[in-house]
């Protein structure tokens, strides 16, 4: 009886285990697995000291922007705006613009600073997050 308890017992967890694996790495970042909703047309950046802008889309429109940063420094935003199809918000270093819920498009004026500029732009779907990253030269 305990021999056949115990055998029962590992076979769960054996079946447990298996079925919480993955051999999948879809490089997302959603809590308990999943591939990428928002699956964006470009997540990394690269620009000259000089003011720029790129268009980036989205094959999802049930994103929200989570977060801004530019090398660790935050800025705030309404969260209830940053939820909508269409916004912009405006900063003294960048702007970003939302249009029809699939379009983003990121200006960033002249660095001015003595030091690389990283922008990076956080997106959340469900528990997914995706990053967009925006490194501008000194």
């Amino acid at each position: 009886m305990k021999t056949r308890f115990l055998s029962t017992l590992f076979t769960m967890l054996s079946f447990l285990i298996i079925s919480c694996s993955s051999d999948q790495n879809d490089g997302g970042g959603a809590i308990g697995g999943g591939g990428d909703p928002i699956k964006l047309s470009n997540k990394k950046v690269t620009f000259s000291s000089e003011a720029n802008s790129v268009t980036i889309t989205s094959q999802s429109k049930w994103w929200k922007l989570n977060d801004l940063r530019i090398n660790d420094e935050r800025f705030g935003f309404n969260s209830e705006i940053a939820a909508q199809q269409s916004f912009i918000l405006q900063y003294n270093e960048f702007k970003i613009e939302r249009k029809d819920g699939t379009t983003i498009i990121i200006n960033i004026n002249k660095n001015t600073t003595n030091q690389d500029r990283t922008l990076v732009v956080t997106l959340q779907e469900g528990n997914y997050l995706d990053y967009i990253n925006i490194i501008q030269s000194k």
